[in-house]
C-alpha cells in the first residue's frame, strides 16, 4: 500500500530542496549550465508543488514536522508560480548584468525560504526561514551598493527586520513554554480547546502582531519599503508580491490564537488601519509609476491586517493571494503601466453630479443588497466585505458616468458587479472551506472604528480628486506630499540609534574646454 503521508511529504518538501540546490548549482556551474539548471529548477518546483496540492486535496493526511494543509499548498502554488515567472523575467531583464548570477543565487534563497515557511509545521524552523528571507533579501536590495537610496533602504530594512525577529522569537518561546510543544497545529488545537487565553499566550500573540507590523512595513517604519525603487524591478515584484506580505501569513496561520487575543487585534486595527487610509491618500499624490505601487503596497498590507483583526481571515487570505498577482504582474509591466498612467492624465476630470451619483449607488445596490439578503447569520465584521466594496464600485460607476460612455459604462459597471459578486462568493465558499476561519470576529466598538477610518478615506479621496486646488485641497495635498514626515523622521531616529556609512553620490566631472579662435574656457 501507498504510503500517502510520504508521498505528500516528498512532494512538499522537494520544492524548497530543489530552490536550494538550484541556488548552489548557479553558484557552482557555467554561465550555459547555471542558465538550464535555473529553469529545470523552477519548472520542477512549480509541479512539485502542484502535486502536493493535489494530494493534499484529495487525500488529507496530518503532518508532524511540516503541514499538509490547504493553506500550506496555496501558499506553496503562489510561491513557486510566482518564482517561475520571476526567474523568467530576470534571465532576459538582467541578460549582461555582471551581477545577474549573484541576484539568481539569493532569489532562489529568498524562494527556498518562503516555501519552507509556507509547509512547516515546526516553530524553530518558521523562525529561521523567516530569518533567512531577511538576510537573503538585505543582498537584493543592496544589489546596486553604490546607490545610497538603495543603501539607506537597506539599512533601514535589516533594523526594522531585527526588530521583528526578535519580537517573532520571543513569542514563539512564550507559545513554547505555555504549551510544551514546537509544533504549530498542536499549540493551535490547544487554543482553541480552551475558553480562556492564558496571559502567556495573549503576550505572544501582541508579540507576533507587532512582527506582522514590521513585516508588513506599517507606518511610521514604512520609508524602506518606499526606497528600495532603487533596486532592479524583479527584486520589487518579488518583494511586494511574495515578501512583504508575510506578516499577513503568520496572522492567518496563527487566527485560532489572534482571535482570542483582544489586544493584539486592537494592536493590529490602530497601527494598520490609520496606515492603510494615509497611505492609499499619499499614493494619489506621487507621480513616479514605482513608488506609487510601494505606496499601493503599504496600504494593501494595512487593509490586510485590519481584515485579520476583524476575524475576516478568509478575506485576507483572498487579498493576500490577490494582491500578490496582481503587484506582480504590474511590477513586471511597469513599462506599460507608465504610458497608461501618462495617457490617463491627459483626460480631463469631471466631477460627478448629484444624477450620478444616485445612479451609481442606485447600480451599486443590485448587487451588494442580494448579496447581504443571502447571506446567512451575518455578523457586524462582514458589514466590511459588503460595504468596501460597495463604496469602491459606487465611486468607479460615478466617474464612468460623469466620463461618459453610455452603454459602455453600463457595460463596465455589470462586469465591475460580476467581479464584485465573484469575488465575494469565493472567498465565502472557497476560501472558507480552505482556511476554515473561526467562528469570532471583532464587536461592533472594532467595526465601527473602521467605518470611520473608511469615512476619512472617501472624504480625503473626494478633497484630492476633485478639489486639490481649493486651500483646503491644497493643504491637504501638500501635508500627503511630504507624507507627514514620517520616512524623515524614522530615519533620522534609525541613522542616530544605529548610523550607516552611505555611499557618496557619483557626481559627474566638469569638463573644460578651450576655443581655438577666442581662447575662451567653456564648463560644461
Amino acid at each position: 500500500m501507498l504510503d500517502v503521508q510520504a508521498i505528500e511529504f516528498s512532494f512538499s518538501l522537494l520544492v524548497p530542496l530543489l530552490f536550494g540546490v538550484g541556488a548552489i548549482a548557479t553558484g557552482l556551474a557555467t554561465n550555459q549550465n547555471s542558465l538550464l539548471a535555473r529553469s529545470l529548477t523552477f519548472k520542477l518546483a512549480f509541479v512539485s508543488a502542484v502535486a502536493a496540492a493535489i494530494g493534499s486535496w484529495w487525500w488529507p493526511v496530518d503532518g508532524v514536522w511540516f503541514s499538509q494543509a490547504p493553506l500550506a499548498s496555496i501558499m506553496l502554488l503562489l510561491t513557486t508560480l510566482l518564482g517561475m515567472v520571476l526567474g523568467r523575467f530576470s534571465e532576459r531583464y538582467l541578460a549582461g548584468e555582471p551581477g545577474q548570477r549573484r541576484f539568481m543565487i539569493w532569489l532562489q534563497g529568498i524562494l527556498a525560504s518562503v516555501s519552507m515557511i509556507a509547509i512547516t509545521n515546526h516553530l524553530l524552523v518558521f523562525l529561521v526561514s523567516w530569518i533567512a528571507i531577511s538576510a537573503s533579501l538585505h543582498q537584493l536590495l543592496m544589489f546596486f551598493p553604490d546607490r545610497p537610496r538603495a543603501a539607506l533602504a537597506a539599512h533601514k530594512k535589516f533594523i526594522f527586520a531585527r526588530i521583528a525577529e526578535f519580537c517573532l522569537a520571543l513569542a514563539f518561546l512564550l507559545l513554547y513554554v505555555q504549551y510544551d510543544t514546537p509544533f504549530i497545529d498542536r499549540i493551535l488545537a490547544q487554543v482553541s480547546a480552551s475558553s480562556e487565553l492564558p496571559a502567556t499566550a495573549q503576550i505572544a500573540a501582541i508579540l507576533m502582531a507587532a512582527a506582522a507590523l514590521f513585516k508588513c512595513a506599517q507606518m511610521p517604519f514604512h520609508g524602506w519599503l518606499i526606497q528600495v525603487v532603487e533596486s532592479p524591478t524583479p527584486v520589487s515584484a518579488l518583494l511586494h508580491a511574495g515578501v512583504v506580505n508575510l506578516g499577513g501569513f503568520l496572522m492567518i496561520l496563527m487566527a485560532p490564537l489572534i482571535v482570542q487575543a483582544s489586544a493584539a487585534q486592537w494592536l493590529l486595527l490602530l497601527v494598520a488601519g490609520p496606515t492603510a487610509v494615509f497611505a492609499s491618500l499619499v499614493m494619489m499624490t506621487r507621480i513616479s509609476i514605482k513608488v506609487r505601487l510601494a505606496w499601493s503596497t503599504c496600504a494593501q498590507m494595512g487593509w490586510m491586517l485590519v481584515e485579520c483583526a476583524l476575524g475576516l481571515y478568509e478575506l485576507a487570505l483572498l487579498h493576500l493571494v490577490a494582491h500578490s498577482a496582481y503587484k506582480a504582474h504590474t511590477f513586471l509591466n511597469a513599462g506599460n503601466t507608465v504610458e497608461l498612467s501618462m495617457k490617463k492624465r491627459l483626460v480631463e476630470i469631471n466631477q460627478p453630479g448629484p444624477g450620478q451619483w444616485l445612479t451609481a449607488v442606485c447600480f451599486s445596490a443590485l448587487f451588494i443588497l442580494p448579496t447581504i439578503f443571502l447571506a446567512s447569520e451575518a455578523r457586524p465584521a462582514d458589514l466590511f466585505s459588503w460595504v468596501v466594496p460597495g463604496i469602491a464600485l459606487t465611486i468607479l460607476l460615478s466617474e464612468f458616468l460623469a466620463a461618459g460612455g453610455g452603454v459602455f459604462t453600463l457595460g463596465r459597471g455589470l462586469i465591475l458587479g460580476a467581479v464584485f459578486w465573484a469575488l465575494y462568493w469565493l472567498q465565502k465558499t472557497f476560501f472558507s472551506l480552505v482556511l476554515t476561519p473561526p467562528d469570532s470576529q471583532a464587536g461592533l466598538v472594532a467595526v465601527g472604528f473602521v467605518a470611520i477610518l473608511i469615512a476619512l478615506l472617501v472624504r480625503g479621496y473626494y478633497q484630492i480628486r476633485y478639489h486639490r486646488f481649493s486651500p483646503a485641497g491644497a493643504r491637504l495635498y501638500r501635508f500627503l506630499f511630504a507624507a507627514g514626515y514620517l520616512d524623515e523622521w524614522s530615519t533620522r531616529l534609525t541613522l542616530k540609534i544605529w548610523p550607516a556609512k552611505l555611499p557618496d553620490v557619483v557626481r559627474p566631472r566638469a569638463v573644460v574646454s578651450v576655443s581655438s579662435t577666442s581662447g575662451s574656457r567653456e564648463s560644461v
